[in-house]
């Protein structure tokens, strides 16, 4: 396979699945066909389902939230949709905190403990921000320690513009090439 189909470009992949729909290819997105254009939404319908079948390492990032004595509700700031909370660890501990349900921090918060901070959960959402709380709750021993969160974002979606045209997406090509003329089909 040739290093250029790995990942191509939007405008691309629209115009491999319309050669193989027998339509002539469009020179550029936004398209003059009205057909260009759903081609752009089946291809963003097709990478969300490519996402959701597992944890792309391409979409992994990592951030770093604050811990404060006496908090327990934490927002982590992040410039795109998160697909998953991958795990969270609390200044230099070798193992991430444990995950527990939404009910089950609650009880736990009920203790109002403070200390190193052991089980977290994601109780919400601002816009697109999670919001995860701990428990213990961190104590003044705690204050400014880091928590080390590691999510996995969604994947953009493609507008058909031509600020998009020429963007790569992060999937392979192959694959998206044939889920979009599967789906056009």
């Amino acid at each position: 396979m040739a290093t250029s189909d790995v990942n191509r470009s939007v405008i691309q992949i629209v115009n491999e699945v319309e050669r193989k729909l027998g339509v002539s290819p469009t020179t550029s997105v936004p398209s003059t066909t009205r057909l260009g254009t759903v081609l752009v939404d089946f291809l963003n319908d097709v990478m969300d389902e490519v996402a959701d079948h597992g944890d792309w390492p391409h979409l992994r990032k990592e951030v770093v939230v604050t811990a404060i004595s006496s908090v327990t509700a934490y927002e982590v700031n992040v410039s795109a949709p998160v697909k998953s909370i991958h795990e969270i660890h609390f200044s230099a501990d070798t193992s991430p905190l444990k995950w527990v349900t939404p009910s089950e921090i609650r009880r736990l918060g009920r203790n109002r403990g403070l200390g190193r901070p052991r089980h977290f959960s994601v109780v919400e959402v601002s816009g697109v921000n999670p919001i995860f709380r701990v428990a213990p709750i961190p104590g003044s021993a705690q204050n400014g320690s880091p928590f080390e969160v590691s999510y996995f974002e969604k994947p953009i979606l493609y507008a058909a513009t031509t600020a998009y045209s020429s963007i790569r997406p992060i999937f392979p090509s192959r694959m998206l090439v044939q889920g979009t003329y599967a789906k056009a089909l």
